[in-house]
């Protein structure tokens, strides 16, 4: 499964929030029984990161996840260009669970004249 490339920009001090439509083989996956992570770090190496809460929306057969971060939390993360991901994870029977990156990409934080930020 190739991974979709999604760059995006966020504003400091704002709330963000996309709507993510995860598919396969073209058709949308029912999000029944699945766990979803996404964070935005520096580099994909980096120890810090920044959580995106990930909500699936209803129903969950649309296979449509909604990312998102809260003005109080953009407003901490330095203004530059940063990368994110997606995963989400089959949690299957005991340890049968499959982890999947479904999107990827750079995030570029910009600043605010707001604040001094």
């Amino acid at each position: 499964m190739a991974v979709a490339v999604i760059n995006l920009s966020i504003e400091q001090g704002t709330d963000f929030s996309l709507s993510l439509t995860l598919k396969a083989n073209g058709a949308p996956i029912d999000l029944t029984g699945y766990t979803y992570s996404a964070n935005l770090k520096k580099y994909f190496t980096s120890k810090t990161s920044y959580p995106f809460t990930v909500t699936p929306k209803t129903p969950l057969t649309s296979g449509v996840v909604s990312i998102g971060m809260s003005e109080g939390l953009t407003a901490t993360i330095p203004a530059g260009r940063y990368v994110y991901d997606v995963l989400i994870t089959d949690d299957g029977v005991g340890s049968s669970a499959i982890t999947s990156k479904y999107f990827k990409g750079t995030v570029i934080v910009e600043g605010s004249a707001i604040d001094g930020n």
